[in-house]
């Protein structure tokens, strides 16, 4: 199977300097299967409890343990839509668990055996889910995140008028303090002409729908009392930088404070959230500060 050069510009791993594209995937996959296995082993963890009804509609947390009121910081992970597992998320659970965070991985099903939108819709279900229970443990405040396809994911509530609104009836959205969006995708569209989107079937509706950087927000109530932090590393793909930068500015029509980080020093789309497990790493220390600051 051929591909193009747009398919390029949208595949992270052919842009690292740090290895080939194979060894790179391979690498992190290692790496991130070791970390997981890592902190089921050494942190109280409460693993698989169900949002929804399928076998991957659930979620993990880890700092079971820590004080019910503890900060809670959630992960959505990566992959295309298609791609990807919670047993492969925790990079910030060495760290944040540490520093009296709990930290929550979220899993979803994948295209094909589910619709583009049903992801989107289990993702809106299980946030609710987590700052339902949240609220019950008078927990500090929330901070939500994603990387890659699960930027996406993170993002998308911020595009629900009706689902921020029943989160603010219910008074869920005042404890959610700020969403991190890392190495994302924003816009469906450039995706169309490469193979990355066989396996969505997207409609045209989705497309539209989905393609969160190409919506009119003139009319979107600003959403005020919410940090959104954009972040990509120099070496990602030219796709997804592109993409950061839109969704920034994007942002700034409908979030009254938003934040764009881009990350020198050699960092691309698979040692962004390997340093995650680094105390010293930049983006870990932004996040810390926020959380605690809140």
């Amino acid at each position: 199977m051929s591909i193009s050069e747009q398919e390029i510009l949208y595949t992270p791993s052919k842009w690292s300097k740090r290895f080939d594209q194979m060894q790179i995937l391979s690498n992190y996959y290692k790496f991130a299967k070791k970390i997981t296995d890592d902190a089921r082993k050494n942190c109280k963890c409460e693993l698989n409890i169900p949002y929804g009804t399928t076998e991957r509609t659930k979620y993990d947390i880890y700092g079971a343990d820590l004080p019910k009121d503890s900060p809670i910081f959630i992960f959505i992970h990566g992959g295309y839509w298609q791609e990807g597992s919670k047993d492969f998320a925790a990079f910030t659970v060495p760290v944040f668990v540490n520093k009296g965070i709990k930290v929550i991985t979220i899993g979803y099903d994948l295209c094909p055996n589910v619709k583009f939108g049903d992801i989107i819709s289990q993702i809106k279900i299980a946030i609710k889910h987590i700052l339902n229970c949240a609220s019950n443990l008078e927990c500090r405040n929330v901070w939500l995140s994603g990387h890659s396809a699960g930027a996406h994911l993170a993002s998308s509530i911020l595009y629900d008028k009706l689902w921020l609104d029943e989160m603010t009836k219910n008074g869920y959205l005042n404890l959610l303090k700020g969403i991190v969006l890392i190495g994302g995708v924003y816009n469906l569209n450039p995706l169309l002409d490469t193979n990355i989107v066989t396996p969505l079937k997207l409609t045209k509706d989705e497309i539209n729908t989905y393609s969160f950087t190409t919506l009119d927000t003139k009319n979107n109530t600003l959403i005020q009392g919410l940090k959104v932090i954009v972040t990509i590393g120099e070496c990602d793909s030219p796709g997804l930088i592109n993409e950061s930068r839109e969704c920034t500015q994007q942002l700034i029509t409908i979030v009254d404070d938003v934040h764009y980080i881009f990350l020198r020093g050699n960092i691309d789309h698979f040692n962004i959230m390997e340093e995650l497990t680094n105390e010293e790493f930049i983006l870990t220390k932004v996040i810390l500060n926020n959380i605690f600051h809140e």
